[in-house]
């Protein structure tokens, strides 16, 4: 993706007391609690989207101002699973997406009230994955794929996703994707994790 915004890592401020006497220096005793940001480190962050949590920021939400865009295509209830497909398309026919997806692939989760209340069960291990880049042409023919929302929060149950569907929403998120190789501004070290690109969708408009 072409100019790919970069997360600004918060940087906490530390006011360092003077030597001697001055009445103006800033003190912190040993037992009080270091400083806090609202937004924790990048490299703090839980990029697993474990249940009970929100989608920590660095997020953005796929719109038609990027060069390429995530949304999701289609949802559909099928017994204890609503199946998702998501599509990456461009408006620019020279634009590229790099496979595999890294850090996060496109992960499919159930928010309720921007709480995550469900998501895909993890992918078996199915011993070493060919990480061998690919580069494929969004920009003449669209990536789609399906996705499988098959695993529920505790507290969470179907019914109450039926009856209350104004509550809901499915979410897929992936992290934001750079043109071409992988560069030194682009981290990929698993330290430093990339932004998170976001498409949603109503549980009301499953099946349209």
């Amino acid at each position: 993706m072409r100019g790919a915004l970069l997360p600004a890592v918060p940087v906490l401020l530390l006011a360092l007391a003077g030597c001697g006497g001055n009445a103006d220096a800033v003190t912190r005793h040993p037992a009080d609690p270091a400083p806090t940001t609202t937004t924790p480190p990048v490299k703090l962050q839980d990029r697993s989207l474990p249940c009970g949590s929100t989608i920590a920021p660095p997020v953005r939400v796929s719109g038609p101002d990027e060069s390429m865009q995530l949304t999701v295509a289609s949802l559909r209830r099928q017994g204890a699973t609503l199946r998702t497909t998501y599509k990456i398309t461009s408006s620019d026919r020279t634009e590229a997406l790099l496979l595999p997806i890294v850090d996060v692939p496109p992960t499919a989760l159930l928010l309720k009230h921007g709480v995550i209340a469900g998501r895909q069960k993890p992918a078996a291990d199915t011993g070493p994955v060919n990480a061998s880049a690919l580069l494929y042409p969004v920009g003449k023919r669209p990536y789609v794929k399906p996705l499988t929302l098959d695993s529920l929060c505790p507290g969470t149950t179907w019914s109450d996703v039926d009856k209350h569907p104004g509550d809901y929403q499915v979410v897929v998120v992936m992290s934001v994707q750079s043109q071409g190789e992988p560069s030194d501004a682009t981290p990929t070290d698993g330290v430093h994790p990339l932004p998170l690109l976001e498409a949603t969708r109503d549980i009301s408009t499953k099946n349209q």
